[in-house]
């Protein structure tokens, strides 16, 4: 990491990360796929899944249904992931900052008190899977059948979560020390086994019958702990910088902190997306509430504008995974070549970033433009819902190459000990900009539309203060770099 050429080094060890979260969207995808097929199940298993709740009339609205519980419930998996992976950011940046200053007994240090406060958090998520989960479906929706889904997923997915905090963890060890193969294995692992699983646990395959929403959830769970198992088996028997020992899992206060310095902002930072879901849910779920009022009283708009959303918001992933796993790989980069106090590689390795970021984001740019309709007809849901969804990926995509140059400004913020920018960025770009405009738009409107269109607003005002603090973030730590290491370091 310290010899290579940036460009290609960032790419060599970028590939199998993009890769493996490009498997990961897809399954995050396929989830709402095969559950917005729930309207081709017979009566009498429909009937079995939504017990006293089935009715012959709401048969080919069930799919949106389905589509709008998994939409409530992501704001949770969302708080979740940014524990799981904002704690890993921490893990990772340390380790790579130990290691580029050739402090290895630190590094082990760092990776064995990672994955102990991962197992923590993990059971905090737990308990509030097992005693939350009905309550706050009944406080997102009005409809029994989207309360009965969203809880049976919810259930899952929280109580079960411990896989995805040690695979996560364990997969930025692995990224630290430039093992992105690995990594990817992991998420490969993972991905193939939440597809496969989906389609026999929602749909039922053979002899394992229909379990619709409750069987997607239980599909991403097992794809989890596959995940966890194979980390473990890589972790412990290949060859690495990396060895943890039972010394290393003892709590230190220090490792501990220095953990969090990097990874709490970072957890702030992703968050914020929980509480931006939340306020984009309540904003869209008023307004469908107002077009009940004044369009159509029989209309389902609620669940049609949070279903919609929900989709776009699976869909996207296909884009912005690909750019997290550029920027995973360029995490450990960066990291190390400031640890190493090269100024003049870490400037040609962000640069690059920015470049590779951008392209990433004109293609998804490009490919929401023109295939957005083929995109939506993947999922079986009304006309209605799909209409809604089909506007959301062209005008929201239009902002992407924006969020292309913030990712990769957070990226450094991270690298260089300094996430609290990145927090801000965050803070912006989500909520102190998207959901003022965005309610701001819907009461001037009254339309779904001038919703879609804050998203593209607020990239760009964050772009311009990202690039602000990214100045300061030079002149103070960067700058200096060429500089000789004080004594104390």
């Amino acid at each position: 990491m310290g010899t290579a050429p940036e460009g290609r080094l960032l790419l060599s060890m970028g590939w199998p990360i993009i890769v493996s979260m490009l498997v990961q969207a897809l399954y995050n995808i396929v989830d709402s796929v095969f559950v917005s097929r729930m309207d081709s199940l017979a009566p009498e298993v429909l009937s079995r899944i939504l017990g006293d709740l089935y009715q012959a009339e709401i048969v080919g609205h069930i799919g949106d249904k389905a589509l709008s519980a998994l939409s409530l419930v992501y704001p949770l998996q969302m708080l979740m992931i940014s524990v799981a992976v904002g704690t890993s950011v921490g893990i990772n940046s340390l380790i790579s900052r130990r290691l580029g200053a050739k402090r290895f007994e630190d590094a082990n240090r760092a990776a064995g008190n990672g994955l102990i406060v991962l197992v923590l958090s993990a059971a905090v998520f737990t308990v509030a899977g097992l005693t939350l989960s009905k309550a706050f479906m009944q406080w997102q929706s009005a409809d029994p059948v989207v309360q009965l889904m969203g809880t049976n997923y919810m259930t899952i997915c929280l109580s079960l979560c411990v896989g995805v905090f040690l695979a996560c963890g364990i997969e930025r060890i692995m990224t630290a020390q430039g093992r992105t193969v690995f990594a990817m294995l992991m998420q490969l692992c993972g991905a193939i086994v939440n597809i496969f699983l989906d389609r026999v646990f929602v749909l039922g395959l053979g002899p394992v019958p229909a379990m619709g929403v409750k069987g997607a959830a239980i599909a991403t769970v097992a794809g989890q702990f596959a995940s966890m198992i194979l980390a473990f088996i890589l972790l412990f028997t290949a060859k690495h910088e990396i060895h943890i020992g039972l010394s290393d899992c003892r709590l230190n206060r220090k490792t501990v902190y220095e953990i969090y310095r990097v990874g709490l902002p970072s957890i702030l930072m992703q968050a914020v997306g929980t509480i931006m879901m939340f306020g984009m849910n309540t904003i869209l779920k008023t307004l469908g509430e107002y077009h009940l009022k004044t369009i159509d009283a029989a209309g389902d708009f609620p669940n049609l504008y949070v279903g919609a959303f929900g989709t776009y918001f699976k869909l996207q992933s296909i884009i912005f995974m690909p750019v997290f796993g550029l920027t995973n790989a360029a995490m450990s980069v960066l990291g190390y070549n400031f640890g190493s106090r090269n100024r003049k590689r870490f400037l040609r390795a962000f640069k690059m970033l920015l470049i590779f970021c951008c392209v990433f984001m004109i293609f998804g740019t490009l490919l929401f433009q023109f295939f957005a309709d083929p995109l939506m007809h993947l999922f079986d849901v009304t006309q209605a819902l799909r209409d809604v969804a089909d506007r959301a990926l062209r005008i929201i995509s239009l902002g992407f190459v924006f969020a292309a140059a913030g990712v990769s400004f957070s990226t450094a913020f991270g690298a260089t000990d300094t996430s609290l920018y990145g927090a801000i960025i965050s803070l912006q770009r989500q909520l102190i900009v998207l959901l003022p405009i965005a309610a701001l738009l819907a009461w001037l409107t009254k339309d779904v539309d001038g919703i879609w269109w804050a998203f593209p607003i607020a990239e760009f005002l964050t772009l311009i203060v990202a690039s602000l603090l990214f100045r300061r973030l030079y002149r103070k730590k960067i700058k200096p770099l060429d500089e000789p290491a004080p004594s104390n370091e």
